[in-house]
């Protein structure tokens, strides 16, 4: 939907690796200048997306090759995008990227400013891209200086090897060790007069010792060696190895189990090979192999299984054939191949692979390029990425020919589901109505599901099956409206409630309906505690605490938000009292009547002097059918079950004495069908208890039920202190095990604060969901900025706070917190018993995430507290029901006190709601036969003069 202030919905698709159901993908990232580049290496990020490193080249006719970096999220979507020195003549190049300590990057490579003098090229980057500072470095009055391979050193700092050539050709290898600010700590030279041309690290690692391992070439052309060095760069051997006429190493490792393997080539008068060598300790060759005809091996990684992944391609990295695939193969501890992956662009026949890293998942990252442009490819422990793409658009068939035609609107917003391969997924249309989702090869059927009654498609569901890698099947999906209606919906939100300071709620509303509502209007009653202060939009006073916010035509698939501060009082209130809001937007009727031939409840529940009243009536149509029950909490205890059966414009009403206590009304919204809707009222504070103070802390305990679909009531309790960034639900749910009925909407809050030293720029909350949640029935909510969210893989929810410019708490504290809430509904068939758990990831730009708090509801039936003595009725008069004895095995007596009563009523229920027993008598006494009444727990009420003057619980023994 469009949103008509902050940002414009987009849907992202974010899949997540796990040890069972792996999403992968591959992505290549084309140059919008039309640049050609390369990514030489990519690392896992703390925020569960990477970075990537290369080099970029501008056809500019002069020289301009840039260090290029890039940061993705979890499914390589781009994040932000840097060129050093971009614009400028020059001949640099990206080599590494690793994390720097605390947060950011360390990103290496080499520079010249005239393609003739190089020097190795150190640049620190804050976890955004942005530069904060640089260095270069070069041996001396060399010639070139380049860099081959680099590692993290214990000290936080880097140590860098390479080659250099100086203006006497004088040529050698180089090492440097610099400190965490990028101060030289001191460098190595080893070099030879004359020709020999290659004389480069290519790789080097930091060993337990202090000291290290290099691979490279050394002292002669293609016989490569690895050399051990101690602490301080001094050589304390090396070792070369010769496995065919032309060799080289590009990679080392420490071995499993010590010593040393090592990966690069063989090349012979027969082409050349992958070639993996393992040595001992003193780099003593144990046994080498040979893998794949024609390839190249540039990088090697150990896995936890105790065998190694080597990463290469076709033909060597550095130069550039016409034809080439990358590969990924897993080799054993012996070096024998357990699996072989080939990476192939089907459309230019060219791929290459330049580094592999493992994942936190147990995956891999690969990078490299696919014909001049950049690639990333995320793949699980076995190497396999997801090459397969489902993709559509979901758009408003205005012509009804069942196609797209030039014009057409896509609707946002929309969920398709995917289901195939054991596995049922998600994606959410953009703002255009597109979707897409990587699948794995098989059959799938994409359903999609209509946001209302309003509107059909031309199909609904579509199966297809995909059997080769590398497809891309388009499924679109025409919608017509079935009638021309409007439905609006309305959603009122914030943060927290503090007293005696103003407090921000946002209000959310969207047209969910086929065509503009016209002079769409919310009215939001406030708490009586509660003063407006101010708006976005002009307000109309209508009396009594409420106000009529006026929004104008508002379009289909069309959503806005807006905000208004109300101060909440400090006199009248107490610390912990929940403060209402309630919400609703005009216009506010249904084009398609389901309900005008049905009993329609409403309930309200008023505090007037020293009274409660509460009152249920029959809006609807038609009489209800058959009595049904209501129900009145008082606190946590059930205080009073009772029938009741109103016709046409009926109503019920009783009252009680004010007390301070919280009371909730609840009834069946639709007494004579199945559709599990209720409506309540909840009245906390009225009057005062003995002590001259109300209860707290149970309005939100149960759903709050409006009595129609275009209100949306927040009740929240006023706070002192509070954690910054966290996750509340609503209902809390029932006493300490939070206990809900299966079924219950459940709406979840996820609060968060900028705590850190700067701004934030990108805010991203990710939920995965419980398991027991029925994730296609997913409502976004009303937020404290802007957001696009999508719903993808199996069950993850995210919210992307774009250009939120969130300040930190100590630059100004108000402004640094945002929230977002969303509701969703329990999956069908949900059992007793079962724990429903939910925490959500907060992500600030680019840092390792915020986890929130767990919250949790447990399933049940029947948990609410029951008790005998009760006093329904308003007066002096005290009213006891009174059951004795009680367990009864035979017989009980029941002894109605302070009230005459000339007919009344006994009901008794089941401990499930089924009535077991109807009697009806006269006086204030009478007798219950257990004759035929199985043993266990009842509930009883006591009716006269239509009204239930008792309740309480009978036990009958066996």
């Amino acid at each position: 939907m469009k949103i008509l202030r902050y940002v414009t919905f987009l849907a992202i698709s974010l899949f997540f690796a796990t040890a069972l159901h792996t999403q992968g993908w591959q992505r290549a990232y084309p140059d919008t200048d039309g640049g050609l580049a390369f990514f030489r290496e990519a690392k896992p990020t703390p925020d569960g997306g990477f970075i990537a490193v290369g080099t970029r080249s501008l056809p500019t006719g002069a020289v301009r090759d840039y260090l290029h970096l890039k940061k993705t999220d979890a499914v390589g979507a781009v994040q932000w995008e840097y060129s050093y020195r971009e614009g400028a003549i020059g001949q640099d190049a990206g080599l590494g990227v690793v994390l720097a300590p605390g947060d950011g990057y360390y990103a290496l490579g080499t520079t010249s400013a005239d393609g003739w003098q190089f020097s190795i090229l150190l640049l620190r980057l804050d976890a955004m891209g942005d530069t904060l500072w640089t260095r270069s470095y070069a041996y001396q009055d060399t010639l070139a200086t380049n860099l081959g391979g680099y590692d993290v050193t214990d000290d936080g700092g880097l140590i860098l090897a390479g080659s250099v050539t100086t203006p006497d050709s004088t040529n050698g290898a180089y090492l440097l060790k610099i400190d965490a600010a990028g101060n030289k700590l001191w460098e190595k030279f080893y070099g030879w007069p004359g020709n020999n041309p290659y004389p480069v690290m290519e790789d080097i690692v930091q060993l337990d010792d202090g000291g290290y391992i290099a691979a490279g070439q050394w002292d002669s052309y293609q016989i490569p060696r690895l050399v051990r060095f101690d602490a301080q760069g001094d050589t304390l051997w090396t070792k070369s190895f010769q496995f065919s006429t032309g060799d080289e190493l590009w990679a080392v490792r420490p071995a499993h189990g010590g010593g040393f393997i090592a990966c690069g080539s063989a090349t012979g008068f027969a082409g050349y090979s992958a070639v993996v060598v393992r040595t001992d300790d003193m780099g003593n060759e144990i046994w080498h192999k040979f893998h794949a005809r024609n390839t190249k091996a540039v990088d090697i990684e150990l896995t936890p299984d105790g065998g190694y992944v080597l990463a290469g391609s076709l033909d060597n990295y550095i130069w550039y054939p016409t034809t080439t695939s990358g590969f990924l193969i897993k080799i054993d501890d012996n070096g024998t191949l357990l699996w072989h992956r080939d990476f192939t662009n089907p459309e230019s026949g060219f791929n290459r692979l330049g580094s592999v890293e493992l994942t936190p998942d147990g995956g891999f990252i690969v990078a490299g390029e696919s014909r001049w442009t950049p690639f990333l490819a995320k793949t699980d422990g076995n190497g396999f990425a997801i090459t397969n793409w489902l993709q559509g658009k979901v758009f408003r068939d205005e012509v009804e020919n069942c196609s797209y035609d030039a014009g057409e609107t896509g609707l946002e917003e929309w969920i398709v589901r995917v289901e195939g391969g054991g596995l049922i997924q998600y994606a959410t249309t953009t703002d255009n109505g597109e979707y897409n989702i990587l699948v794995d090869t098989g059959e799938y059927t994409l359903t999609l599901l209509p946001t209302n009654a309003l509107w059909t498609a031309c199909e609904l569901s579509v199966t297809h099956s995909l059997q080769s890698f590398y497809d891309t099947t388009q499924v679109d999906f025409a919608v017509a409206a079935l009638t021309d209606c409007p439905l609006m919906q309305v959603d009122v939100s914030t943060p927290f409630l503090r007293r005696c300071f103003d407090n921000t709620y946002t209000i959310r509303y969207c047209n969910e309906g086929t065509v503009t509502a016209q002079d769409a209007a919310v009215e939001v009653q406030l708490d009586p505690h509660l003063s407006l202060q101010s708006a976005e939009l002009p307000f109309t006073n209508l009396g009594s605490n409420l106000y009529s916010f006026e929004l104008g035509d508002v379009p289909f698939d069309t959503c806005g938000i807006f905000q208004f501060t109300a101060y909440l009082d400090c006199d009248s209130t107490v610390l912990g009292q929940t403060h209402c809001v309630e919400a609703h937007i005009l216009p506010d009727t249904l084009c398609i009547d389901t309900i005008s031939n049905m009993a329609l409840i409403e309930a309200e529940v008023l505090c007037e002097g020293d009274s409660i009243h509460f009152s249920l009536r029959n809006v609807g149509g038609t009489g209800m059918n058959n009595a049904s029950e209501y129900i009145v909490i008082e606190d946590d205890v059930m205080y009073m079950n009772a029938p009741f059966e109103l016709g046409v414009g009926e109503s019920l009403h009783f009252s009680r004495r004010a007390n301070g206590l919280t009371y909730r009304l609840e009834a069946p919204r639709l007494p004579d069908s199945n559709s599990g809707q209720y409506v309540s009222s909840t009245i906390e504070g009225c009057g005062f208890g003995p002590g001259g103070g109300i209860s707290t802390g149970f309005v939100n305990q149960f759903s709050l039920f409006p009595n129609d679909g275009f209100t949306d009531i927040e009740c929240r309790e006023n706070i002192g202190a509070y954690d910054p960034n966290d996750k509340q639900a609503l209902p809390v749910g029932y006493g300490d095990a939070h206990y809900l009925k299966p079924g219950t909407d459940i709406e979840y809050h996820i609060r968060f604060q900028n705590t850190g030293t700067d701004t934030a720029f990108t805010v991203v909350v990710r939920d995965t969901l419980s398991p027991w949640l029925a994730p296609a029935s997913v409502k976004p909510g009303a937020s404290s900025h802007g957001y696009r969210w999508a719903l993808s893989g199996e069950n993850v929810l995210t919210f992307t706070f774009d250009n939120i410019m969130l300040p930190d708490s100590n630059a100004n504290e108000p402004a640094s917190h945002g929230f977002v809430k969303f509701l969703i509904s329990q999956r069908p068939g949900n059992p007793l018993g079962m724990r429903i758990e939910n925490s959500a990831a907060i992500y600030f730009d680019f840092n390792a995430p915020v986890i929130t708090n767990t919250v949790f509801h447990t399933l049940g039936e029947n948990f609410i507290r029951v008790v005998n003595d009760v006093e329904p009725g308003a007066g002096p008069a005290r009213i006891r029901v009174k059951a004795y004895p009680n367990p009864f095995a035979e017989r009980a007596t029941l002894a109605v006190e302070g009230l005459d009563i000339e007919t009344g009523t006994f009901l008794l229920y089941h401990i499930d709601g089924r009535l077991a027993r109807r009697l009806h008598f006269r006086g204030q006494q009478f007798e219950l036969e257990a004759d035929g009444l199985p043993g266990g727990v009842y509930i009883f009420q006591v009716w006269a003069n239509q009204k239930m003057v008792g309740n309480g619980k009978l036990v009958v023994g066996e």
